[in-house]
Protein backbone atom coordinates (compact mmCIF):
# COMPACT_ATOMS: atom_id res chain seq x y z
CA UNK A 1 0.00 0.00 0.00
CA UNK A 2 1.28 3.44 -0.61
CA UNK A 3 0.53 6.08 1.07
CA UNK A 4 0.43 10.11 0.60
CA UNK A 5 1.69 12.30 3.79
CA UNK A 6 0.69 15.71 3.56
CA UNK A 7 1.89 18.10 6.21
CA UNK A 8 3.95 21.63 6.88
CA UNK A 9 7.28 20.69 7.68
CA UNK A 10 8.02 23.80 9.59
CA UNK A 11 4.99 22.65 12.16
CA UNK A 12 5.58 18.71 11.45
CA UNK A 13 4.34 16.39 14.15
CA UNK A 14 7.03 14.11 15.49
CA UNK A 15 4.69 10.86 15.53
CA UNK A 16 3.35 11.54 12.00
CA UNK A 17 6.86 11.40 11.13
CA UNK A 18 7.75 8.39 12.62
CA UNK A 19 4.52 6.75 11.83
CA UNK A 20 5.72 7.35 8.02
CA UNK A 21 9.23 6.71 8.56
CA UNK A 22 8.24 2.69 9.25
CA UNK A 23 6.53 2.42 5.71
CA UNK A 24 8.97 0.40 3.40
CA UNK A 25 11.05 2.55 0.36
CA UNK A 26 9.05 3.58 -1.88
CA UNK A 27 5.57 3.41 -0.08
CA UNK A 28 5.24 6.68 1.31
CA UNK A 29 4.90 9.89 -0.55
CA UNK A 30 5.67 13.19 0.66
CA UNK A 31 3.85 16.86 0.29
CA UNK A 32 5.20 19.65 2.07
CA UNK A 33 2.56 21.95 2.31
CA UNK A 34 4.88 24.85 2.95
CA UNK A 35 6.31 24.47 -0.56
CA UNK A 36 2.69 24.83 -2.01
CA UNK A 37 -0.56 27.46 -1.18
CA UNK A 38 -1.75 26.13 2.24
CA UNK A 39 -5.20 25.19 0.87
CA UNK A 40 -4.16 23.40 -2.45
CA UNK A 41 -6.68 21.47 -3.89
CA UNK A 42 -6.02 17.62 -3.21
CA UNK A 43 -6.84 16.89 -7.19
CA UNK A 44 -4.09 19.23 -7.60
CA UNK A 45 -1.33 17.39 -5.38
CA UNK A 46 -2.44 13.77 -6.60
CA UNK A 47 -1.93 15.41 -10.28
CA UNK A 48 1.61 15.76 -9.45
CA UNK A 49 2.26 12.85 -7.75
CA UNK A 50 1.02 11.14 -11.36
CA UNK A 51 3.49 13.40 -13.17
CA UNK A 52 6.25 11.82 -10.96
CA UNK A 53 5.01 8.43 -11.26
CA UNK A 54 3.84 7.76 -7.92
CA UNK A 55 0.40 6.31 -7.56
CA UNK A 56 -0.90 6.01 -3.60
CA UNK A 57 -3.87 4.31 -2.76
CA UNK A 58 -4.68 6.90 0.14
CA UNK A 59 -4.22 10.20 1.27
CA UNK A 60 -3.47 11.29 4.67
CA UNK A 61 -2.66 14.64 6.14
CA UNK A 62 -1.57 16.03 9.38
CA UNK A 63 -4.13 17.90 11.10
CA UNK A 64 -1.83 19.59 13.03
CA UNK A 65 -0.51 22.45 11.05
CA UNK A 66 -1.39 25.54 9.08
CA UNK A 67 -2.66 23.92 5.95
CA UNK A 68 -5.46 21.94 4.82
CA UNK A 69 -5.78 20.63 1.23
CA UNK A 70 -9.25 21.82 -0.70
CA UNK A 71 -11.30 19.50 -2.44
CA UNK A 72 -10.72 16.46 0.07
CA UNK A 73 -14.77 16.15 -0.85
CA UNK A 74 -14.29 15.27 -4.36
CA UNK A 75 -10.97 12.90 -3.82
CA UNK A 76 -11.32 9.86 -5.80
CA UNK A 77 -9.44 7.69 -3.26
CA UNK A 78 -9.71 7.36 0.83
CA UNK A 79 -8.96 10.23 2.90
CA UNK A 80 -7.24 9.84 6.28
CA UNK A 81 -7.03 12.11 8.88
CA UNK A 82 -4.29 12.39 11.55
CA UNK A 83 -5.70 13.94 14.56
CA UNK A 84 -2.68 13.43 17.20
CA UNK A 85 -3.86 15.86 19.67
CA UNK A 86 -7.04 16.20 19.96
CA UNK A 87 -7.62 17.70 23.39
CA UNK A 88 -6.92 20.70 21.27
CA UNK A 89 -9.65 22.93 19.82
CA UNK A 90 -11.84 19.25 20.31
CA UNK A 91 -15.04 20.43 18.66
CA UNK A 92 -13.14 22.11 15.64
CA UNK A 93 -11.21 18.91 15.35
CA UNK A 94 -14.23 16.86 14.88
CA UNK A 95 -15.64 18.75 12.23
CA UNK A 96 -12.85 18.82 10.31
CA UNK A 97 -12.90 15.11 10.56
CA UNK A 98 -15.50 15.39 8.80
CA UNK A 99 -13.79 15.45 6.07
CA UNK A 100 -12.27 12.44 5.65
CA UNK A 101 -12.98 9.04 5.12
CA UNK A 102 -10.68 7.60 7.66
CA UNK A 103 -9.93 9.29 11.38
CA UNK A 104 -7.46 8.38 13.15
CA UNK A 105 -6.71 9.78 16.67
CA UNK A 106 -3.85 9.37 19.01
CA UNK A 107 -6.10 8.87 22.50
CA UNK A 108 -8.76 6.55 22.98
CA UNK A 109 -10.90 8.40 25.16
CA UNK A 110 -11.29 10.70 22.54
CA UNK A 111 -12.69 7.76 19.51
CA UNK A 112 -16.07 7.89 21.26
CA UNK A 113 -16.40 11.69 21.02
CA UNK A 114 -15.75 11.38 17.14
CA UNK A 115 -17.96 8.66 16.55
CA UNK A 116 -21.07 9.99 18.61
CA UNK A 117 -20.76 12.92 16.11
CA UNK A 118 -21.60 10.95 13.53
CA UNK A 119 -18.02 10.16 11.74
CA UNK A 120 -18.24 6.07 10.44
CA UNK A 121 -14.20 5.00 10.38
CA UNK A 122 -13.01 6.38 13.40
CA UNK A 123 -9.78 4.33 15.01
CA UNK A 124 -7.42 4.85 18.10
CA UNK A 125 -3.57 4.24 18.53
CA UNK A 126 -1.11 5.38 21.03
CA UNK A 127 2.08 6.80 21.13
CA UNK A 128 4.65 4.67 20.35
CA UNK A 129 8.15 3.49 19.61
CA UNK A 130 10.37 2.92 17.16
CA UNK A 131 11.20 -0.76 17.24
CA UNK A 132 14.37 -0.66 15.51
CA UNK A 133 15.72 1.83 17.75
CA UNK A 134 15.51 -0.44 21.16
CA UNK A 135 15.70 -4.03 22.21
CA UNK A 136 14.47 -6.49 25.11
CA UNK A 137 18.90 -6.16 26.03
CA UNK A 138 17.95 -2.53 27.33
CA UNK A 139 17.78 -3.50 30.60
CA UNK A 140 21.01 -4.86 30.98
CA UNK A 141 24.06 -2.99 31.36
CA UNK A 142 25.28 0.38 33.41
CA UNK A 143 23.27 2.95 33.66
CA UNK A 144 25.35 5.91 35.19
CA UNK A 145 22.31 8.46 35.23
CA UNK A 146 19.47 8.61 38.30
CA UNK A 147 17.19 10.65 35.56
CA UNK A 148 16.55 10.61 32.15
CA UNK A 149 14.40 13.50 30.24
CA UNK A 150 13.92 14.65 27.05
CA UNK A 151 11.48 17.37 26.40
CA UNK A 152 9.67 20.75 25.36
CA UNK A 153 9.48 23.48 28.07
CA UNK A 154 9.09 26.59 25.45
CA UNK A 155 5.37 26.89 25.84
CA UNK A 156 3.07 28.08 28.75
CA UNK A 157 1.29 24.79 28.74
CA UNK A 158 4.20 23.30 30.72
CA UNK A 159 5.50 25.17 33.29
CA UNK A 160 4.69 23.02 35.63
CA UNK A 161 6.73 20.29 33.46
CA UNK A 162 10.24 22.71 33.70
CA UNK A 163 9.74 23.45 37.83
CA UNK A 164 9.84 19.84 38.57
CA UNK A 165 12.60 18.71 36.11
CA UNK A 166 14.38 21.94 37.15
CA UNK A 167 13.85 20.94 40.84
CA UNK A 168 15.46 16.93 40.42
CA UNK A 169 18.23 17.98 38.17
CA UNK A 170 19.08 19.97 41.22
CA UNK A 171 18.88 16.62 43.43
CA UNK A 172 19.73 13.82 41.31
CA UNK A 173 22.21 12.91 38.27
CA UNK A 174 20.30 14.16 35.09
CA UNK A 175 21.47 14.56 31.73
CA UNK A 176 21.26 18.08 29.80
CA UNK A 177 17.79 18.39 29.78
CA UNK A 178 17.21 21.88 28.19
CA UNK A 179 18.87 20.23 24.51
CA UNK A 180 17.19 18.69 21.56
CA UNK A 181 17.83 15.21 21.10
CA UNK A 182 17.29 13.10 17.86
CA UNK A 183 15.48 10.11 18.09
CA UNK A 184 18.49 8.01 18.34
CA UNK A 185 20.36 9.68 20.85
CA UNK A 186 16.72 9.66 23.00
CA UNK A 187 16.74 5.71 22.20
CA UNK A 188 20.22 5.84 23.36
CA UNK A 189 19.95 7.83 26.62
CA UNK A 190 17.01 6.16 28.13
CA UNK A 191 18.98 3.02 28.11
CA UNK A 192 21.65 4.88 30.25
CA UNK A 193 19.33 6.28 32.86
CA UNK A 194 17.76 4.23 35.88
CA UNK A 195 14.32 6.16 35.82
CA UNK A 196 12.60 8.53 33.35
CA UNK A 197 9.97 10.90 35.07
CA UNK A 198 6.95 11.91 32.81
CA UNK A 199 5.19 15.23 33.41
CA UNK A 200 2.41 16.02 30.64
CA UNK A 201 0.62 19.24 29.69
CA UNK A 202 -0.29 21.21 31.96
CA UNK A 203 -3.99 21.55 29.91
CA UNK A 204 -3.59 17.93 29.41
CA UNK A 205 -2.38 15.50 32.57
CA UNK A 206 -3.33 12.74 31.52
CA UNK A 207 -1.55 11.82 28.49
CA UNK A 208 0.72 9.16 27.67
CA UNK A 209 2.91 10.54 25.43
CA UNK A 210 5.86 9.38 23.91
CA UNK A 211 8.15 9.92 26.20
CA UNK A 212 6.46 7.29 28.37
CA UNK A 213 6.92 4.45 25.98
CA UNK A 214 10.70 5.64 25.19
CA UNK A 215 11.73 5.17 28.57
CA UNK A 216 10.11 1.97 28.95
CA UNK A 217 11.27 0.50 25.65
CA UNK A 218 14.67 1.83 26.52
CA UNK A 219 14.49 -0.11 30.40
CA UNK A 220 14.18 2.70 32.52
CA UNK A 221 11.46 2.89 35.60
CA UNK A 222 8.84 5.85 34.26
CA UNK A 223 7.31 7.37 36.73
CA UNK A 224 4.20 8.98 35.59
CA UNK A 225 1.34 11.28 36.58
CA UNK A 226 -1.89 9.50 37.64
CA UNK A 227 -4.53 9.30 36.22
CA UNK A 228 -2.94 8.19 33.12
CA UNK A 229 -3.98 6.80 29.67
CA UNK A 230 -1.35 4.42 29.77
CA UNK A 231 -4.16 2.03 32.19
CA UNK A 232 -6.69 2.56 29.20
CA UNK A 233 -4.12 0.62 27.10
CA UNK A 234 -3.42 -1.91 29.59
CA UNK A 235 -0.57 -0.84 31.45
CA UNK A 236 -0.78 -1.57 34.87
CA UNK A 237 0.44 0.75 38.01
CA UNK A 238 2.83 -0.97 40.33
CA UNK A 239 3.43 -3.60 37.31
CA UNK A 240 4.63 -1.82 34.22
CA UNK A 241 4.98 1.84 35.81
CA UNK A 242 4.95 4.07 39.18
CA UNK A 243 1.91 6.49 39.42
CA UNK A 244 2.35 10.05 41.39
CA UNK A 245 -0.32 11.70 42.11
CA UNK A 246 0.90 14.93 43.45
CA UNK A 247 3.91 16.92 43.16
CA UNK A 248 5.62 16.51 46.75
CA UNK A 249 5.56 12.91 46.09
CA UNK A 250 8.43 12.21 43.16
CA UNK A 251 11.38 13.33 45.01
CA UNK A 252 10.11 10.78 47.70
CA UNK A 253 9.29 8.41 44.60
CA UNK A 254 12.74 8.66 42.59
CA UNK A 255 14.68 8.68 45.95
CA UNK A 256 12.81 5.29 46.78
CA UNK A 257 13.22 3.30 43.78
CA UNK A 258 16.71 3.97 43.26
CA UNK A 259 17.30 2.89 46.57
CA UNK A 260 15.65 -0.27 45.65
CA UNK A 261 17.24 -1.45 42.56
CA UNK A 262 15.58 -5.11 42.61
CA UNK A 263 12.16 -3.63 42.60
CA UNK A 264 12.82 -0.84 40.24
CA UNK A 265 14.07 -3.58 38.03
CA UNK A 266 11.22 -5.50 38.26
CA UNK A 267 8.72 -2.78 37.31
CA UNK A 268 10.92 -1.77 34.56
CA UNK A 269 11.77 -5.05 33.07
CA UNK A 270 7.72 -5.30 32.71
CA UNK A 271 7.56 -2.23 31.11
CA UNK A 272 9.82 -2.84 28.84
CA UNK A 273 8.63 -6.32 27.75
CA UNK A 274 5.19 -4.57 27.21
CA UNK A 275 5.55 -1.77 24.75
CA UNK A 276 7.80 -3.52 23.00
CA UNK A 277 5.34 -6.36 22.57
CA UNK A 278 2.76 -3.95 20.96
CA UNK A 279 3.30 -0.33 21.04
CA UNK A 280 5.80 0.18 18.56
CA UNK A 281 5.15 2.54 15.44
CA UNK A 282 5.88 -0.55 13.23
CA UNK A 283 2.66 -1.76 15.23
CA UNK A 284 0.74 1.18 14.82
CA UNK A 285 1.20 1.04 10.75
CA UNK A 286 -0.04 -2.13 10.60
CA UNK A 287 -3.39 -1.79 12.44
CA UNK A 288 -3.58 1.45 9.82
CA UNK A 289 -2.98 -0.83 7.00
CA UNK A 290 -5.03 -3.34 8.15
CA UNK A 291 -7.98 -0.99 8.72
CA UNK A 292 -7.41 0.68 5.26
CA UNK A 293 -7.37 -2.73 3.15
CA UNK A 294 -10.63 -4.40 5.14
CA UNK A 295 -12.37 -1.92 2.90
CA UNK A 296 -10.25 -0.95 0.14
CA UNK A 297 -11.07 2.61 -1.42
CA UNK A 298 -14.40 2.72 0.22
CA UNK A 299 -15.14 6.87 0.43
CA UNK A 300 -17.55 7.39 3.20
CA UNK A 301 -16.66 11.02 4.97
CA UNK A 302 -19.52 12.35 5.57
CA UNK A 303 -18.86 15.64 4.00
CA UNK A 304 -18.76 14.02 0.87
CA UNK A 305 -23.12 14.68 0.86
CA UNK A 306 -23.09 17.36 2.62
CA UNK A 307 -24.18 20.58 1.31
CA UNK A 308 -21.47 22.89 -0.40
CA UNK A 309 -21.84 26.26 2.35
CA UNK A 310 -21.38 23.41 5.14
CA UNK A 311 -17.90 22.23 3.35
CA UNK A 312 -16.90 25.75 3.09
CA UNK A 313 -17.85 26.42 6.12
CA UNK A 314 -15.50 23.58 7.49
CA UNK A 315 -12.81 24.81 5.99
CA UNK A 316 -13.01 28.32 6.62
CA UNK A 317 -13.37 27.54 10.12
CA UNK A 318 -9.82 25.49 9.53
CA UNK A 319 -7.87 28.14 8.19
CA UNK A 320 -9.36 31.08 11.11
CA UNK A 321 -8.10 28.46 13.60
CA UNK A 322 -4.50 28.96 12.17
CA UNK A 323 -4.67 32.53 11.15
CA UNK A 324 -4.21 31.82 7.65
CA UNK A 325 -5.48 34.82 5.48
CA UNK A 326 -5.52 34.29 2.06
CA UNK A 327 -7.17 31.09 2.37
CA UNK A 328 -10.15 32.34 4.38
CA UNK A 329 -10.86 34.93 2.73
CA UNK A 330 -10.90 32.57 -0.67
CA UNK A 331 -13.27 30.41 1.18
CA UNK A 332 -15.36 33.30 2.54
CA UNK A 333 -15.80 34.50 -0.65
CA UNK A 334 -16.79 30.89 -2.09
CA UNK A 335 -19.56 31.70 0.77
CA UNK A 336 -21.11 34.56 -1.49
CA UNK A 337 -23.33 32.72 -3.41
CA UNK A 338 -24.13 30.32 -0.73
CA UNK A 339 -26.74 32.24 0.73
CA UNK A 340 -27.12 34.80 3.34
CA UNK A 341 -27.40 32.26 6.23
CA UNK A 342 -23.68 30.78 5.46
CA UNK A 343 -22.83 33.73 4.76
CA UNK A 344 -23.39 35.23 8.00
CA UNK A 345 -21.56 32.37 10.36
CA UNK A 346 -18.46 33.13 8.38
CA UNK A 347 -18.09 36.52 8.99
CA UNK A 348 -17.12 36.60 12.34
CA UNK A 349 -14.18 34.08 11.91
CA UNK A 350 -13.21 36.34 8.72
CA UNK A 351 -13.06 38.94 11.29
CA UNK A 352 -11.15 37.75 13.65
CA UNK A 353 -8.77 36.27 10.94
CA UNK A 354 -8.22 39.60 9.50
CA UNK A 355 -7.47 41.45 13.19
CA UNK A 356 -5.31 38.99 13.84
CA UNK A 357 -3.02 38.95 11.30
CA UNK A 358 -3.09 43.03 11.41
CA UNK A 359 -1.62 42.89 15.12
CA UNK A 360 1.00 40.05 13.94
CA UNK A 361 2.49 42.53 11.20
CA UNK A 362 2.43 45.31 13.84
CA UNK A 363 4.81 43.21 16.34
Amino acid sequence: MKIAFSYNISRRHVTEKYLSDTLAPGSAIHFDLDQFRPNISVLKLLEIAEKNHQFPDVFAHLVHTPGLPCDLTLAPLPTVSLDIDSFGWTDSRIRWSMLFDYVFVWHLSFAPLYKAAGHPNVFALPHAVDANLFSQGGSAGIRPLDLGWVGEFGYGHYARRRRIIELLAARFTINDFRRRYTKEETAELYRHCKIVVNISRDDFPSEANMRCYEGMAGGALLITGMPTELTEWGFREGEHFVGWRHEGEILDLVDYYLRHQEKTSEISQNGQKMTLSNFTFQCCMDKMTTVLQVHPRQLLAPARNWPPEDVFLTYLEYYYRYQLLDPTLEEFAKLRNAGPKAYRKGLPMVLKTMRHVLARSLF
